[in-house]
């Protein structure tokens, strides 16, 4: 029988599993989906440094079997980090061109909006 962490393991592999195949979903759905999905991550990667920092843990493991874990680490994580530069690239991109927008009004737009300085836009 598996250990609590790995049926841990299991019961969020599984909600992550069936919050992808849901129809229907909303922005804040989706938002609600990415954010325990980061958790999920983050969790894993905080066990993964408590064994790392244990050498009591990483002395069971052999060359081939240390081998075989930094292989699979660093492709999923050059595929994560290529994937975030994307789209943060976008997303600055995007949010710099609204700024360059929002400078190139006009002197009454300007004036406008220091009136208005108790409201979000």
């Amino acid at each position: 029988m598996a250990g609590k962490w790995a049926q841990d393991c299991e019961r969020i592999l599984d909600k992550i599993k069936k919050s992808a195949e849901l129809k229907g979903k909303d922005r804040l759905d989706m938002v609600r989906t990415i954010r325990f999905t980061l958790f999920a991550l983050q969790r894993s990667v905080a066990g993964w440094m408590e064994w790392i920092d244990n050498p009591d843990i990483m002395a069971k493991f052999s060359l081939e079997e240390l081998k075989e874990i930094n292989k699979n680490l660093a492709e999923l994580v050059c595929n994560f980090v290529e994937y975030d530069a994307k789209i943060t690239g976008q997303t600055e991109t995007e949010l710099e061109k609204r700024e360059n927008k929002m400078t190139k009004k006009s002197p009454t737009d300007n004036a406008q909006s220091q009136k208005d300085i108790f409201y979000v836009r």
